[in-house]
C-alpha cells in the first residue's frame, strides 16, 4: 500500500479501495472499476482539488469507454496531472453531441429493430451514465425526455421519490431514420478521408495510413479511389466525400494546396482533422496550419504507432 495508507474509496473511480504493498513514499492501492482492476498511484499528501472533484465523472467516462491512458508502471497522479486529462479529453461536450451519442447507443442495444433497449450490458446505472460522459441522473433524464419529445423513442414512465426512471424505451421509426441520417452524414459514420499528394514517393505511406484506418475500424476514402457519378466534378466528389466522413487525415508532406483546402472544409464541417507531415518537410509548412498538433514522423513504423494511438484516443469515443 505504499508507506501511507490509502483512502478508502478511489480518488478518481469512487470504488472500494485495496491494500498494495509497496515500499515507495506513496499512497498506493488497486481497486475495480467497470469489471477491470487497476493499480494507481499518488502523490502522499493528495487530496483532489475541486475542479478533479467537479469533473471526476470526466475521468470515470474516460475509464468506462476505455480512453483513460492507464499506465501502471509509470502513472504516479497528482491534481496537475488530472486536470490537464479531463481538459484535454475528447467527449461529447455539446448538446447535440451528447444527444447523438445517446440515440447512437440505444440504437447498438437493439436486439432487433423496434425491440426494447435492454441495459444489461452495464454492471449499474452509473456506468451507462458514465459510458455517456453524463455528470448525474438528471442530465440522463433531460436527454431521455428530449428524444421523447422529439418523436425518436418511446418509453413508460417510471418515477419515483427515488428519482426519475423509465422502462419499456423503444426506437420510433423516426428515431431509426435520424440514426440512419447521423451515420451517413458523418457524425457516426465509419468513413475516413485522406488528403496527401497522390505521388510513387508517398506510396508506401499511403498504404500505412490506409492499414491504420481500417485496423481502427473505418473505411479509407481517397479521392482517386473514390467512384463518383460522371456528372460530379472532383471538387463536388471532394466535398460529398468530406461531408460523409467521421474525420479526416491530411499528411501536409509536400505542401500540396488541396490538403490545406480539404483539411480547412473539413474543420469548416466540425470534422475532426488528424495532422501529419513527414520529419524533413515539418518546416515547409504554412503558419496558418503548422500551430496545430501534429503527427511529425521520421519513419513509417513511427507513423503507424503514433496515429493509430491518435484515431483510437481522439476519434474512437
Amino acid at each position: 500500500m505504499g508507506l501511507i495508507n490509502p483512502p478508502s474509496k478511489c480518488f478518481i473511480t469512487g470504488a472500494p479501495t485495496m491494500n498494495f504493498p509497496s515500499a515507495y513514499h506513496s499512497i498506493e492501492y488497486t481497486t475495480v472499476y467497470a469489471g477491470k482492476r487497476y493499480l494507481f498511484s499518488f502523490l502522499p499528501d493528495h487530496q483532489n482539488s475541486q475542479f478533479v472533484e467537479d469533473n471526476k465523472y470526466v475521468l470515470q467516462g474516460l475509464i468506462v469507454n476505455d480512453k483513460f491512458h492507464y499506465d501502471r508502471n509509470k502513472a504516479v497522479y497528482d491534481n496537475d496531472r488530472l486536470e490537464k486529462i479531463i481538459q484535454e479529453a475528447i467527449i461529447p461536450k455539446t448538446p447535440k453531441e451528447k444527444l447523438d451519442r445517446f440515440i447512437n447507443l440505444l440504437f447498438s442495444l437493439q436486439r432487433f429493430e423496434g425491440s426494447e433497449i435492454q441495459f444489461d450490458s452495464f454492471e449499474s446505472h452509473e456506468l451507462l451514465l458514465r459510458k455517456l460522459y453524463f455528470k448525474n441522473n438528471q442530465e440522463y433524464w433531460f436527454y431521455l425526455s428530449t428524444l421523447k419529445d422529439y418523436g425518436f423513442i418511446t418509453f413508460r414512465d417510471a418515477s419515483s421519490n427515488d428519482g426519475n426512471d423509465a422502462i419499456n424505451i423503444r426506437l420510433t421509426y423516426r428515431g431509426l431514420e435520424y440514426v440512419i441520417n447521423l451515420h451517413e452524414s458523418g457524425g457516426q459514420s465509419k468513413k475516413c478521408f485522406i488528403a496527401m499528394q497522390f505521388s510513387d514517393t508517398m506510396a508506401a505511406t499511403r498504404n500505412v495510413i490506409k492499414d491504420v484506418v481500417v485496423n481502427c475500424g473505418y473505411q479509407p476514402l481517397l479521392i482517386d479511389e473514390v467512384n463518383y457519378d460522371s456528372e460530379k466534378t472532383i471538387n463536388d466528389a471532394i466535398i460529398s466525400s468530406i461531408k460523409e466522413s467521421k474525420f479526416l487525415i491530411a499528411d501536409f508532406t509536400g505542401q500540396r494546396h488541396g490538403v490545406y483546402f480539404e483539411a480547412g472544409y473539413a474543420l469548416g464541417r466540425n470534422r475532426p482533422v488528424i495532422y501529419l507531415c513527414q520529419f524533413d518537410d515539418f518546416r515547409n509548412s504554412h503558419f496558418d496550419t503548422n500551430h496545430y498538433p501534429h503527427i511529425v514522423y521520421k519513419d513509417l513504423i513511427e507513423l503507424k504507432v503514433k496515429l493509430e494511438d491518435k484515431i483510437k484516443a481522439w476519434i474512437n469515443q
